[in-house]
């Protein structure tokens, strides 16, 4: 990746929050491996928290300045307004950063705020912009001003990345322009992927429950409910299993949600079998602790925890829609349902009915994951179109 238009150059990325959840997880790793190809990376996030914290020890330049998003779950002329007069009121603080920094590229890390865009815009400067999430399908979040001018602005950036095909369809269209890429998270450097192998391999022959893992803050997009009452149907006829449910709740109605779960699993009479792990900052402890990992959200771009999954040998059991459908292959790597907790139940039942037919799938989904996965092809990827837009020639998808 390392050319003379690339190697030195100062990107400036743009993040929406500052915890160390899927998105920015897949920015730091992008931001490690571009430091080893010459880029220098510096960061712009809305508040303090862990994303500025792991930053400090890389030592990459970093800081907080307001980043008003340009979607909202509950649209109003007066909101709209408002958000917009503080992304003209916030611009002055985020272009003078990026030109105190000198900065050569701007990459925005979400599609919720156009603030990056309009940064680089000001600053006759070019623009990436990273696509994660659906936005309206998984959180509900509507374009301020509607979904065509958000796609104009998408597709109006020097270069387009998306974490899925569908989640291109979506946002960009069926004809998406020829300077978009769809590239798959990194979640693991090769090195990585093979000491999460090893790992895996010593985990086999123990005894233990046969275990299930969601992985994913508690809202109910992310499907924990039904994971439970999924779980209460089959240990009718299999036993014994258990699941784990490992995540956090980051606002007031998270917790509610989280409580609800707490109060199924007890009304389903299986309280005992579910375990709270809460959040933790290294998943795959949770994914090398189960047998088989579940995603039960219904509108995933990607579904980085998939891939992290796959990367610890456990094949998944996944909703087929968006992202996940594209990551897992159907009686290959994993289990691809559609409908409700029948057809959930009947997939977990499979695997916890023949734990070697768990162990083969997990081990053929690593194989897949190490070649599409690896931080390493996610930068190498990704570095190519750095490249082509800091010389005038973003690659084709």
């Amino acid at each position: 990746m390392e050319t003379p238009a690339s190697a030195g150059a100062r990107v400036a990325f743009l993040t929406h929050y500052a915890e160390l959840y899927g998105a920015n997880r897949s920015l730091l790793g992008l931001i490690d491996g571009l430091t080893q190809h010459g880029v220098r990376p510096h960061v712009i996030l809305p508040e303090p928290g862990d994303l500025l914290d792991a930053l400090a020890v890389r030592t990459v330049p970093a800081a907080v300045l307001p980043i008003d998003w340009w979607v909202s779950t509950h649209r109003t002329p007066t909101g709209v307004a408002s958000r917009l007069v503080q992304t003209v009121r916030h611009l002055r603080g985020l272009t003078a950063q990026i030109g105190q920094w000198g900065c050569d590229l701007v990459y925005s890390n979400s599609s919720v705020f156009a603030a990056g865009a309009l940064a680089a815009a000001e600053m006759n400067l070019p623009h990436i912009w990273h696509l994660r999430e659906f936005g309206r399908r998984d959180y509900d979040l509507a374009p301020d001003l509607g979904t065509r001018f958000a796609r104009l602005g998408f597709r109006s950036a020097d270069a387009v990345v998306c974490v899925s095909h569908a989640l291109s369809r979506a946002l960009l269209g069926r004809r998406p322009p020829a300077h978009a890429r769809v590239i798959y998270n990194g979640v693991a450097t090769e090195a990585e992927f093979d000491a999460r192998r090893r790992a895996a391999e010593g985990t086999r022959g123990r005894r233990q429950p046969f275990t299930f893992v969601l992985v994913g803050r508690f809202r109910p997009s992310k499907g924990q409910a039904d994971a439970i009452r999924a779980f209460a149907r089959l240990t009718d006829a299999v036993n014994p299993v258990r699941l784990l449910l490992v995540g956090g709740a980051g606002g007031t109605g998270d917790q509610a949600y989280l409580d609800h779960c707490r109060d199924l699993a007890a009304g389903l009479g299986v309280a005992d079998r579910v375990e709270f792990w809460g959040y933790i900052p290294d998943p795959e402890r949770a994914f090398l602790a189960a047998d088989v990992a579940l995603m039960c959200s219904r509108s995933e771009a990607m579904g980085r925890v998939t891939a992290e999954a796959m990367s610890c040998g456990r094949p998944v059991v996944g909703y087929s829609a968006g992202g996940t459908s594209e990551l897992i292959e159907h009686g290959t790597t994993g289990r691809l349902y559609r409908g409700g907790g029948d057809e959930l139940a009947a997939a977990m039942g499979e695997y916890a009915a023949d734990p070697a037919l768990a162990a083969a799938d997990g081990s053929a989904g690593w194989v897949v994951a190490r070649r599409r996965h690896s931080v390493e092809a996610y930068v190498a990827q990704v570095g190519e179109v750095i490249r082509g837009v800091l010389t005038g020639r973003p690659p084709a998808a």
